[in-house]
């Protein structure tokens, strides 16, 4: 359960104990009886829960409809996260602090970044620190915006960089120089050959073979060492994969100890008490794609073997790392998947001095000593200023528009909105060119160190989203303002509104959450209804303060002459329904297959009872071709007892005759 910016946990959490869980107690499902949720107990706060249930079982059972209806609704909503239970615990142990900077360098599809947004929102929805995540496959960066713009968080970017050569960052430092920002925490989920996850993915056991460990090994250590070379003083690395290779695992965090002393691991016992794990290896061996072993690289003595295994696949002087504090994590121990997760801290001050090239124009430089860089280009060797031959994979991004404060799209948001003075206007950004007749579609916003680091950098990373959207673009008969405020922006404008911004009762609450047929303005409370009985068409923001459990919801509302409706989504209305307590309307989705459900059910009758009509009528067929072959039987026996009847009165008859 995640604590999202505009709603806590304690409703969420009661309602699924109480509405949804407590009622699978005795149900029987084709027969066998329902699993109940589990709380995964090494988790904070009991805010995880496991369910033992397949997905046709919860998407097809009838029993299950209102569970799956809640799932899919919070889900969508960014309330709830599906995910593997192991794969929860690398963002636990990288304890993220509000004021964090973070990086997620393998970070599709987003689950993990969704725990990091969370542990960085802890205290707020406006943190002092950053998360950006970064994915290499230009696909999976897009299926990372949909998994974490739920979230709604103006403090977070989404990049598309090879973690192995992620660029330098550019930032402002406290004197006003630009420097490469240092990073508090990293989180190094690398790629791995996931034979971790032979429980749940059947394939890997047809596609597994001992020489994907080996190919992926080079690949994970650079990221590795591409995050330590990132890394701020005193900061902390997370790495983990979902296998249990120690090729993958051990191995590469030993070579990456072994290049870099200034890096430590830290003990595993203080992490997650309760969790079943076991400690690092120690010892292991190398197997080549033939079959052959070999203890140590000097072992080795086929030049062909040099090709695919290198010494860094080897423990050497692994007594002197402390590999036993590494974390495994095995299937068995606790019915989750395998992995192996390992905490590793910068463990003393080092003063570098980075050199900065300034100069404009061609510049010699050591390739080699410059392994990570990414603005290197591969056939002249040559550092430049600004990624000029840069490949772009997939879609070329529209650029970052941040408006001038006087701009013209804002006179009309602030006569509608009554915003203050306070409002971030220079953080507002759009993301296209337009004429000066043509009004820009979407507004969103970005923290300031996010407007610096896009200004600073927008040539030299591949930015694929960033900040939060407030307000798109309609059309003048839709409101006298021709920005509407979107829902997923309400919580932070609001702070910032006068008199388009209203506090309701609980009663005008569930009104406007009702069908979506609109409230007559004359029927919400007296004092309601003198503050919006004049209120021009438009988009305002009905506020309902928090009680108790209950989390204090704003609701985006459209206005007309005569009545109000939410102008939210489905999904979030029966959000903000289930919070408050009330049933959740139906979607057209979700009718559709209840709709679905009950043709099915009736088919299932009646099949069941065309089945047991023509068992029937097969079993009377029968029955009655045995009767008559039985009574067939009866006559011939009848006859022949008959016949020998008659053939002893005939003896009988001649006996008599023979005696007179």
């Amino acid at each position: 359960i995640l604590s999202d910016l505009s709603s806590g946990i304690n409703a969420e959490y009661g309602i699924m104990k109480e509405q949804h869980f407590s009622k699978l107690e005795g149900v029987m499902i084709e027969g066998q009886p329902c699993p109940i949720p589990q709380k995964i107990p090494w988790y904070p706060n009991g805010l995880a829960w496991q369910v033992d249930m397949t997905r046709p079982m919860l998407r097809h059972s009838e029993e299950l409809f209102s569970l799956h209806q809640f799932i899919v609704s919070e889900v969508e909503r960014g309330s709830i996260a599906r995910q593997e239970a192991v794969s929860m615990i690398p963002p636990l142990v990288l304890d993220v602090k509000p004021h964090h900077t973070v990086l997620d360098m393998c970070a599709a599809p987003g689950s993990k970044t969704l725990q990091l947004l969370e542990a960085l929102h802890a205290d707020g929805p406006h943190p002092s620190g950053l998360v950006i995540a970064n994915d290499g496959d230009n696909k999976r960066c897009y299926m990372l915006v949909t998994q974490t713009k739920r979230f709604n968080s103006l403090a977070f970017m989404i990049t598309n960089e090879d973690a192995t050569r992620f660029p330098n960052v550019k930032v402002f430092n406290d004197t006003g120089n630009l420097v490469s920002l240092k990073y508090d925490r990293i989180l190094c989920d690398v790629p791995c050959t996931g034979d971790g996850t032979l429980r749940k993915n059947y394939a890997i056991w047809k596609k597994w073979h001992q020489a994907q460990a080996i190919g992926i090994h080079k690949l994970q250590r650079r990221i590795l060492l591409r995050a330590m070379d990132m890394l701020a003083e005193g900061g902390r690395i997370v790495y983990s994969t979902c296998s249990l290779n120690p090729i993958e695992n051990e191995a590469t965090v030993l070579s990456a100890l072994r290049d870099r002393p200034q890096f430590k691991l830290l003990p595993s016992e203080g992490f997650l008490p309760e969790l079943k794990r076991r400690p690092g290896l120690t010892t292991w061996k190398v197997m080549h794609n033939n079959g052959t072993w070999y203890e140590k690289f000097e072992d080795i003595t086929d030049p062909k073997h040099f090709k695919s295994i290198s010494p860094t696949m080897f423990p050497t002087d692994s007594e002197k790392h402390n590999l036993q504090y590494c974390m495994r994590v095995y299937p068995h121990d606790q019915n989750t998947g395998g992995f192996f997760i390992c905490v590793i801290e910068r463990k003393d001050i080092e003063k570098v001095e980075e050199k900065e090239i300034e100069k404009e124009g061609e510049a010699a430089v050591n390739t080699s000593e410059l392994p990570f860089t990414d603005n290197i280009h591969k056939n002249t060797n040559v550092l430049v200023d600004k990624m000029k031959w840069k490949t772009y994979h997939g879609f070329r991004e529209d650029p970052y528009l941040f408006q001038d404060t006087n701009s013209d799209c804002f006179t009309s948001i602030k006569e509608w909105y009554k915003l203050s003075e306070s409002f971030p206007y220079g953080n507002i950004f759009a993301r296209s060119k337009i004429g000066e007749t043509v009004r820009q579609r979407n507004l969103s916003v970005a923290c300031s160190r996010l407007r610096d680091i896009i200004q600073q950098n927008e040539n030299k990373i591949k930015i694929i989203n960033c900040g939060l959207r407030l307000f798109s673009y309609s059309k003048e008969a839709f409101s006298k303002c021709p920005y509407r405020l979107l829902q997923e922006g309400a919580h932070f404008t609001s702070t910032y509104m006068g008199s388009r911004f209203y506090e309701v009762s609980l009663d005008d609450m569930i009104k406007v959450l009702g069908p979506d047929t609109g409230v007559p303005k004359h029927t919400l409370k007296p004092d309601l209804f003198e503050k919006v009985k004049d209120l021009p068409t438009g988009i305002v923001v009905f506020y309902l303060p928090p009680s108790g459990i209950i989390p204090g919801i704003h609701c985006c509302v459209y206005s007309t002459e005569n009545g109000v409706k939410a102008y939210i989504t489905e999904d979030e209305k029966n959000h903000f329904r289930l919070i408050l307590g009330l049933e959740p309307l139906l979607t057209k989705r979700e009718q559709k297959k209840l709709d679905a459900m009950e043709t099915h059910r009736k088919k299932k009758i009646e099949t069941a009872a065309r089945i047991a009509a023509e068992k029937e009528a097969a079993e009377k067929e029968n029955k009655d071709s045995n009767e008559e072959e039985n009574g067939d039987n009866t006559l011939e026996e009848d006859k022949h007892e008959e016949e020998e009847l008659a053939a002893e009165d005939a003896e009988g008859l001649q006996g008599l005759e023979s005696e007179d």
